[in-house]
């Protein structure tokens, strides 16, 4: 706990983990395995950082929710040893090279380890490749290919599509580029909706500020990767309980 004081962000922190006491008890009945997948903000989290992964590990179990489990085909976090240990630290992805073409070629890899839950954060790294569109639609065809790739698997996953934190840039191209990112995956979201696939959009966006909440101006710090995992339990913890 001492870490989590050290941070602005660990009242609201806190304050979740308080808000949790009605819910124990109430957790789901049935294994539910949830895939974190994503690029390096997904995978990075390295010491005095944990990754969000580990934050929304905590608040999960905190709140009852004890038979989930954090699956996929990488563990840890892949820029060095986390500050803390105490989760399930299996993930899909990569780092600063993962685009949303990236997850398409993994996705059929992904979704043999059927997950009913999948965290889906991609399409940052698309900026200036030489297969990206003016619009991002490229960006938009690539996540809902991952989605049906995944569906295809298991054809009731429900998928939280993350809108993409931003980053520190002063390049006018690459700021227009963030705008531009978040409506291709809002776009997305809808296209599987209307397709049949239970997407809901997680605005991990909102509220958080890369030059307050980033190590390195792209890369969450402790305060970055709490945000992001509450963003994400808020949604969760609706769906466990009906699960």
């Amino acid at each position: 706990m001492a870490l989590m004081k050290k941070q602005n962000f660990a009242g609201l922190f806190v304050g979740l983990c308080l808000g949790m006491a009605p819910l124990v008890g109430q957790a789901q009945a049935n294994h539910v395995n949830i895939m974190p997948f994503g690029d390096s903000v997904t995978a990075f989290g390295s010491d005095p950082e944990s990754s969000y992964r580990y934050w929304l590990w905590q608040l999960l179990q905190n709140a009852g929710f004890s038979n989930i489990d954090f699956i996929g085909n990488s563990s840890g976090v892949a820029d060095g040893s986390p500050a803390q240990t105490d989760f399930d630290q299996n993930y899909e992805g990569g780092g600063n090279d993962w685009t949303s073409l990236s997850a398409v070629n993994d996705a059929d890899n992904a979704g043999s380890l059927n997950p009913d839950i999948v965290l889906l954060d991609i399409g940052s790294n698309d900026f200036g490749e030489g297969w990206e569109t003016a619009n991002a639609s490229a960006t938009r065809t690539n996540i809902d290919q991952t989605i049906e790739t995944l569906r295809a698997h298991n054809p009731n996953v429900i998928v939280l599509l993350a809108k993409p934190t931003g980053w520190v840039t002063s390049d006018r191209s690459e700021r227009r580029f963030q705008s531009i990112l978040l409506g291709a995956v809002a776009r997305a979201a809808q296209d599987e909706r209307r397709a049949g696939v239970n997407v809901i959009l997680v605005n991990v966006h909102g509220g958080f500020n890369p030059q307050r909440d980033t190590k390195d101006g792209t890369h969450p710090n402790v305060r970055g990767e709490q945000l992001i995992a509450s963003r994400y339990f808020q949604v969760l913890r609706k769906l466990l309980k009906k699960m």
